[in-house]
């Protein structure tokens, strides 16, 4: 079933709303919590040090910051001539997840004064366009469009647009990739796969799916085509490991799956003992919502049968189940849910379109968990607004 212009503006439009009350609540947070220094977005830690050209001005949090501070750098510098690997804990890594910085120095035409507001105009962007896209996909299944907004609560975006990172930009590639997969607009899925690869790497799993499903078919030509778009990422790769100091990340030490079960019992301890309730509670629901969800996802995977759409669905299933015997990585869904938030998004878009309403339950139950960053600043928002 297709889609019509005035379903297409019906999209544009629920997408613009979604912009809108991002915009309107980070403004509002940035306004009353951090005194209006934009540059609080990018949880930039008093404990790692800051390039000075970039340090006046910068909101530094007391603690350690978290990763959107180093996406900021390689925005500022996206081809690595002034050094700025030596302020990043991981620099290998971190820049390898180049587009989104890339996206936000364009934007800027490169003018150290106009990167940081790009950056973040690039972020909100990116959330219309993964509403746009999850509204366009159920709309093509007879759904409401408004239900493209489940995509601002998935953890990747919600983290993305409080912290600057960019999770929630390779959501919203695997948004579009799963509606020009199922309009077989193999070009643009093409390029979906490309950018979602230079976005993060495990992006490439979209790449992995379009060879995987052209092998599956014995279609050597598409699948030599489908490699292809990974070449622009090993070029970057390549660059990389000529130009970045290698130093070491996290290591494994449980069998794969095995921390999510343990996880269950195990009561993570939090400084501030009047909302400890509240906040173990919300730990293990957003477990249990995980563990529900691989479940279910490995129940519609084997229901739907080989496709690109599943093959990358059921590659991000494999890769939560190994990415959790990292040391520290389910200790808490603000870590644990982004990585998976395309199969979490691939399993609430089949829970719409089959009427599947409880089944919605366990894939956002994650997002109750990361939301509760929200609650310190809405406290600060709500007091402003009343004048206190």
């Amino acid at each position: 079933m297709g889609v019509s212009l005035t379903d297409r503006r019906a999209c544009a439009l629920v997408a613009v709303l979604a912009a809108l009350l991002v915009y309107a609540w980070t403004a509002a947070r940035i306004h009353y919590a951090f005194g209006g220094n934009w540059t609080a977005v990018f949880c930039t830690g008093a404990t790692f040090p800051i390039p000075p050209e970039l340090e006046p001005g910068t909101y530094r949090f007391e603690r350690g910051g978290y990763d959107g501070q180093f996406y900021r750098y390689l925005a500022h510098d996206p081809f690595l001539q002034k050094g700025y690997s030596r302020y990043v804990d991981y620099p290998l890594l971190r820049f390898r997840r180049v587009l989104v910085p890339l996206a936000a120095w364009l934007m800027a035409l490169g003018r150290r004064g106009w990167i940081d507001g790009a950056y973040i105009a690039v972020e909100f962007l990116l959330v219309a366009l993964g509403v746009y896209w999850c509204a366009r996909l159920l709309e093509r299944r007879g759904r409401s469009p408004l239900w493209g907004l489940l995509f601002v609560v998935l953890p990747a975006t919600l983290a993305s647009f409080d912290r600057m990172l960019v999770d929630g930009a390779l959501a919203t590639w695997f948004a579009g990739f799963l509606l020009y997969c199922e309009e077989r607009r193999w070009t643009r899925v093409w390029v979906l796969a490309m950018l979602a690869a230079l976005t993060r790497e495990t992006g490439v799993l979209l790449a992995a799916a379009l060879v995987t499903d052209r092998l599956w078919h014995r279609d050597w030509r598409r699948a030599v085509w489908f490699a292809a778009c990974g070449v622009p990422t090993a070029a970057w790769y390549a660059y990389l490991d000529a130009h970045v100091p290698h130093r070491g990340f996290v290591s494994a030490r449980v069998i794969p799956g095995w921390s999510i079960l343990r996880r269950l019992f195990w009561l993570r301890p939090y400084p501030d003992p009047p909302v400890q309730l509240l906040l173990r509670v919300a730990d293990l629901l957003a477990v249990l919502g995980l563990v529900i969800s691989l479940l279910l996802a490995v129940r519609w995977l084997l229901e739907l049968g080989i496709s690109p759409a599943t093959l990358c669905a059921g590659f991000f299933l494999a890769l939560e189940l190994a990415l959790s015997s990292l040391a520290g990585y389910m200790d808490e869904a603000y870590g644990f849910a982004r990585p998976v938030s395309p199969l979490l998004l691939w399993l609430m878009i089949e829970a719409v379109s089959r009427k599947k309403w409880t089944a919605l339950a366990p894939p956002l139950l994650p997002s109750i968990s990361v939301s509760l960053v929200f609650a310190s600043p809405l406290v600060a928002v709500v007091k402003g607004l009343l004048g206190r």
